[in-house]
């Protein structure tokens, strides 16, 4: 039985997404431990090397790879992870902060989104209405 070319498609797709996203987190790593083998040892620390954690400009190559292959982990969009982050860093947030954050987006795709990392178990729901709140859980 002879398969459709939509289903070849489909395969390939499939297969070419996973790919970049194992490429993705290669690099990440090959990128990461360069760095930490390159980190000179500190007199201080007995010989230890020094635990610094470098954060990549945000338009850096690094920064960029990595942005992607974790939405790609977390199945988040853009908009969603960035929202997400907020969440994260201030713990509770408000239908009107996240109007605020995102003013070019409806208040009903916002709750859309929401309802998804609610989902997902990245946040909780308090309250109704006017009321509502989101808290950060975590997963």
């Amino acid at each position: 039985m002879a398969t459709t070319p939509k289903k070849e498609n489909h395969a390939l797709s499939t297969i070419l997404t996973l790919g970049g996203i194992f490429l993705g987190a290669f690099l990440i790593t090959k990128l990461t431990h360069q760095e930490t083998s390159s980190t000179p040892l500190s007199k201080e620390s007995g010989g230890k090397k020094k635990e610094e954690e470098i954060q990549p400009d945000e338009g850096s190559p690094r920064a960029v790879l990595e942005k992607e292959v974790e939405e790609k982990i977390l199945g988040l969009n853009e908009r969603q992870a960035r929202i997400l982050k907020v969440v994260k860093e201030k713990g509770i947030v408000t239908p009107k902060d996240l109007q605020i954050l995102v003013p070019d987006v409806s208040s009903r795709t916002l709750r859309r989104d929401m309802d998804v990392l609610a989902k997902e178990k990245y946040i909780s729901q308090k309250g109704s209405t006017k009321s509502t709140f989101y808290k950060y859980i975590g997963r």
